[in-house]
């Protein structure tokens, strides 16, 4: 054909459209996007030119029936020909082919009660989308997008073909889109049994074309930037035909004389409107299944038939691997050319007919695609088309799919998994019994209890019947027959209860007992129940759990045959896990005996545990208090729960030695015996440990489990009984923890104490009138060993009486002394007050006394009490005394009889005035005591003082000097508007970050500069002091004499009179002594006559001697230079000390 312009330049490129239509998935993935299913409904669109995934298949011999013959093989597949073209003989090969192929679909399938479709054209149902091939009649000439509808005509529209206007056509503009044809038939589901409508999808992946008449060597359709046409139609007999035109786009439509599918010549050299054709030489496509319902590509294990009809012209239809076989006429038009099915001749076929035509051939496939290439083989003819023909409603179709049966054996004890290589399925057979009774198959299991698949079988009812010549080898029994239903295109499994036998098994049974209780438990809290034991296998290392009864027994279900080893996992309360593991067998005896029997027997060791008690007082724990005495004391242990067994108790029984399992001592010492409440009690053989007298515990074990409690019954000197019951519980902890110590209890002593009352009167007008007087004070001073702080206490107000001057403190057992510390002014202070107490613990007595004297030879009251260790028994000890009252844990005080003292008024003294001083003090180091004050203090008058420059702190180079002070109120009035200031007096560095306290707490200032506390005025009492807590000196520069004076000033609060005081403090940096020079006549009388500082006497005295030097030297002597420079020095010397 001519051309007006050069086909591969300038020429328009297609434009890809996008229309909307359904969607087709691959799995669960979307296969395509919604513009790419355009072309499914007249759209162009993209995919991979790659081909989609084919299983690989290994053709097996196939056994066809009589009337076809093999030919030769494409690939793997063999190739059969056949004279019976009829479509039932032509599904007979079919279904010979597809014997074995186990697909998950049959696409195409149809059952003999008429379900299923074939693939193919059904009018009404199939659709091809697209635009109608009569539309291109009314395009614009000058559109050279699309094709002239004359050339489209003669190359696919002439009867030979029989396109029509009314079918759809698409533009393939590029490798890899496709085109849609919906509903085409039906695909058996395997796994659902439902048939399901199947779509086809084309993908177009190559399309080779001549570009003229003349052209021999065929190029790249998209390559080159065309299009191919694709339609697709119903070929009236419901076959599906694909026509594929070759659009050149671009290029002007010129008569060059082509024809339709297989060929053309002449022409009228005459140019129309649209865009010209060119003259196809191949189409490779691929034809893929896709669920219509899902948009799904099936998945690979798809059976389908294929029909490739219209294989004219000199075509060559080659389909892609992965078929099962072919099948072609007898006589045929096709023959196998280079491997590929191709037409002998340049013939082309109107229609297909009802059988299978020499111009087709039948391929079964097994995959979801198949690839199909359409060559024109006899070259360049001016062909106008390629027209494909596949599948058909009337073809053959996948054949109906047949039934399996497959066997797992189990037995009704363990399933299919045999415990061990006592238990086999070995030799078991089952024969599988038609309605007839007849046996069609025969299935042997191998040692998992399985069969392979059966042959194929037509659905329907079987009978399963088990045969075996060694039962005595697989240790199972004969069980009746079942039966089956084998369903189409299924493979029906047999297994579970259906197929169960009994196996031989066995049971073992384990005896329990407690290392030093047998079978007969100390109390309650020992059992035999609950031991867990693991039973391993040895034979095939399963393992099994039992636990034991009340009795110690347990006993497995019933167990594989075979040796096993016992280990005991869990010990039941009371116990921990002792038990040795031994081994027990079962073995088989024989086919009539269902169960054997072995035993074992063990031991576990019992818990028992220990408790730890120590005594403290309730306020000094370890250390003494008064003269109380902790190392007497004496506890016993109680049970503190109800049990039975070999040792039953109640709450509040005492633990006895001889109590199973026998507690042992630990700590302390067994007590026989003790007094109490005065009278002797002997324990026997009750648990009653003395402490220890270092430690202060006592301590007992090999206790057996349960609850307890520890109970101080005597307490030692000065103490009473501590009530406290000490709760602990020996209980089991975990499975190897056979002694369990019990968190160690303390007994907080309580220390008797005297209770001492003063009533403090006034005696006024001469003995006429007393009054109670509050605000005395008496200080409690301990004495003779007594361990105690000293009790200072006030009288006040009596909360029971209302009446003023009592006062009362409890002072701990031992000895005291009282002081009257603060008395009524212008009265007599009380005399010394002496306190005794006295605790005879062999009678469990008390005594508590005062007196003014030491020796106690005279008393003033002397008060017995009973220490009753918490008994409610009488003591026997108190007969004829007067018994004041008890002493125990929860009344410890024995009050002494309130004393009564009246002070005598005493005369009239004048009250010295007030006298208010103040002085302050400041240092390097410590400070310096408090001097006169008031600015009475001489230089240097205390140790430590640096108050002139002589005296000056020698300070190293680069050393920070921290300065201290100290504010004193050394007189008798107490002090406010206390003012401090710091005076710079010689060089260049300030003492720094001055913070002051006042009993610990930091001082402000007011506007004035007074110091403030909480926000008031500070007032100083007498005695008291300011503390300097910080401040700093910076290093000195070289040569620098430092000079600073701290001030203070105040105002007495009674006086009113003002005060101040002031100290002074040197400092200069350590030099470096030249080596000194020797001393002239004139420095040595200077070193000699000059006096120190503050002597004025020897000042002015020594004045005179320098003049009478002076006056002699002057008078007698020439003075030289030098010794007149040495001279003025001297004189400036001496005016400077007394200035100062």
């Amino acid at each position: 054909m001519s051309k007006k312009r050069k086909l591969n330049s300038d020429i328009e490129q297609s434009t890809k459209r996008t229309v909307g239509g359904r969607s087709w998935k691959s799995g669960k993935r979307m296969f395509y996007s919604a513009a790419v299913l355009g072309i499914l409904v007249g759209g162009g669109a993209l995919v991979s030119s790659n081909l989609p995934t084919i299983m690989t298949h290994v053709q097996a011999a196939t056994s066809m029936p009589s009337t076809f013959n093999q030919i030769g093989s494409i690939g793997s597949a063999p190739l059969f020909e056949t004279a019976q073209t009829k479509w039932d003989n032509i599904q007979l090969g079919v279904d010979a082919l597809a014997k074995s192929s186990n697909a998950e679909y049959y696409v195409g399938a149809k059952s003999k009660e008429g379900k299923g479709q074939a693939i193919g054209w059904y009018n009404g149902q199939t659709t091809y989308n697209g635009t109608s091939l009569g539309s291109l009649k009314g395009a614009d000439p000058a559109d050279l997008s699309q094709p002239n509808y004359n050339f489209v005509h003669k190359a696919m529209m002439t009867d030979a073909d029989g396109f029509q206007d009314s079918d759809n056509f698409n533009m393939v503009s590029s490798s890899g889109e496709y085109v849609g044809i919906h509903n085409v038939g039906q695909a058996y589901q395997v796994s659902t049994g439902k048939y399901i409508p199947i779509g086809l999808k084309v993908t177009i992946n190559d399309a080779k074309y001549y570009d003229s008449n003349e052209a021999t060597t065929p190029k790249d359709v998209f390559g080159d930037g065309y299009k191919l046409l694709v339609s697709s139609r119903n070929d009236g007999r419901g076959n599906i035909t694909l026509g594929y035109v070759v659009v050149m786009t671009g290029v002007p439509a010129v008569d060059n004389g082509g024809g339709g599918e297989g060929g053309g010549n002449g022409g009228s050299g005459e140019t129309y409107g649209g865009a010209t054709t060119g003259i196809p030489q191949s189409i490779q496509a691929v034809i893929t299944y896709v669920n219509e319902d899902t948009g799904e590509v099936l998945p690979d294990k798809s059976l389908s038939v294929a029909k490739i009809a219209d294989v004219d012209a000199g075509q060559a239809a080659e389909l892609g691997d992965n078929s099962l076989g072919y099948i072609v006429s007898k006589p045929t038009n096709i023959e196998l050319k280079d491997n590929v099915l191709t037409a002998k001749t340049n013939a082309t076929v109107n229609q297909d007919a009802d059988t299978l035509d020499a111009n087709s051939f039948i391929a079964v496939k097994m995959n979801n695609s198949f690839s199909l290439t359409y060559t024109d083989t006899l070259g360049n003819n001016n062909q106008g088309s390629i027209i494909e023909a596949l599948f058909g409603s009337q073809s053959a179709t996948a054949p109906e799919p047949m039934g399996y049966l497959q066997l797992d054996k189990t037995t009704v004890q363990y399933g299919d998994d045999l415990p061990n290589n006592l238990y086999d399925f070995t030799d078991l057979k089952f024969q599988v019994l038609d309605k007839d009774k007849k046996v069609v198959e025969t299935l042997t299991l191998d040692k998992d209890g399985k069969s392979p698949k059966s042959k194929a079988l037509p659905a329907g009812d079987y009978t399963l019947h088990e045969i075996s010549d060694k039962w005595s080898n697989t240790g199972q029994t004969e069980r009746p027959d079942v039966k089956v239903t084998v369903k189409s295109g299924e493979t029906t499994m047999v297994s579970g209860d259906k197929l169960a036998n009994t196996a031989v098994q066995g049971q073992i049974s384990i005896t329990k007992a407690g290392v030093e209780s047998g079978d007969d438990m100390w109390n309650g809290n020992y059992t035999l129940a609950g031991n867990q034991f693991k039973i391993t296998s040895l034979t095939d290392g399963k393992t099994y759990t039992i636990t034991t009864d009340d009795k110690g027994k347990a006993k497995t279900d019933k167990i594989p045959l075979g040796k096993y080893k016992i280990e005991e996992v869990k010990a039941a309360d009371g116990f921990v896990n002792t038990f040795k593991p031994v081994e027990v067998e079962l073995t088989y005896k024989d086919q009539n005996t269902e169960v054997v029997f072995g035993d074992a027997k063990g031991t576990n060791q019992e818990v028992k545990g220990q408790n730890k008690v120590g005594k403290e007082d309730a306020e000094t724990g370890k250390d003494q208090d008064g003269q109380g005495v902790m190392k007497t004391a004496k506890y016993g242990y109680f049970y503190n729960d109800t049990s039975t067994g070999s040792s039953p108790h109640k709450v509040g029984d005492p633990v006895k030695w001889t109590d199973k399992p026998s507690p042992k001592l630990l700590e302390g010492t067994k007590a026989t015996s003790a007094i109490i409440n005065g009278q002797k009690v002997d324990f026997g053989d009750n648990v009653v440990i003395d402490v220890d007298d270092e430690s202060l515990e006592a301590a007992v074990g090999n206790l057996a489990s349960g609850k307890y409690y520890s109970q101080e019954l005597d307490a030692g000197e000065g103490y009473t009984v501590d009530a406290t019951k000490h709760e602990f519980e020996i209980k089991k902890k975990d499975d190897s923890t056979s002694n369990i110590v019990t968190a160690d209890a303390t007994s907080k002593e309580q220390l008797i104490k005297a209770k001492v009352s003063i009533h403090k009167q006034t005696e006024n007008d001469g003995g006429s009138t007393n009054s109670g007087y509050n605000g005395v004070e008496f200080k409690a001073e301990p004495i003779n060993g007594t361990k105690a702080d000293p009790v200072t206490f006030t009288t006040g107000i009596d909360p029971v009486t209302g009446e003023d001057g009592f006062a009362s403190a409890l002072l701990a057992y031992g000895q005291w002394k009282i002081t009257e510390t603060k008395g009524i002014p212008g009265h007599d202070d009380i005399k010394p007050i002496y306190i005794r107490m006295k605790h005879d613990v062999e009678k469990d007595l008390l005594t508590v006394e005062s007196s003014n004297y030491e020796d106690f030879h005279v008393l003033i009251s002397s008060r017995t009490f009973n220490v009753t260790d918490n008994s409610s028994e009488e003591n026997p000890n108190d007969e004829g005394l007067i018994i004041a009252g008890n002493v125990d844990s929860k009344n410890p005080n024995a009050p002494l009889s309130p004393m009564t003292y009246t002070d005598k008024e005493t005369p009239d003294v004048p009250e010295e005035p007030e006298v208010p001083s103040i002085d302050i003090e400041k240092s390097n180091d410590t400070v310096p005591k408090a001097g006169d004050g008031n600015d009475k203090d001489k230089d240097n008058n205390v140790e430590n003082d640096h108050d002139t420059e002589d005296t000056a702190l020698i300070v190293e180079k680069n050393k920070v000097t921290a300065i201290k002070g100290t504010i004193t109120n050394n007189g008798t009035d107490a002090l406010t508007k206390i003012k401090f200031e710091d005076k710079l007096l010689n060089g260049s560095v300030s003492v720094k970050d001055l913070t002051w306290t006042y009993k610990g707490k930091k001082l402000s200032t007011d506007k004035d500069g007074y110091f403030t506390l909480d926000g008031k005025l500070l007032v100083l009492q007498p005695k008291e002091q300011i503390f300097e807590t910080s401040g700093t000196l910076a290093a000195l520069p070289d040569n620098e004499l430092h000079g600073d004076q701290f001030g203070v000033s105040a105002v007495g609060v009674k006086s009113g009179k003002n005060v101040q005081d002031h100290d002074k403090f040197y400092a200069k940096r350590k030099a470096v002594a030249p080596t000194p020079a020797p001393a002239s006549p004139i420095k040595k009388i200077t070193n000699i006559l000059l006096p120190k500082t503050g002597d004025s006497k020897s000042i002015m005295t020594a004045l005179g001697a320098w003049i009478v030097i002076v006056a002699t030297i002057t008078g007698g002597v020439v003075l030289n230079e030098r010794k007149r420079h040495t001279l003025a020095m001297a004189y400036h010397k001496i005016m400077r000390k007394i200035r100062k």
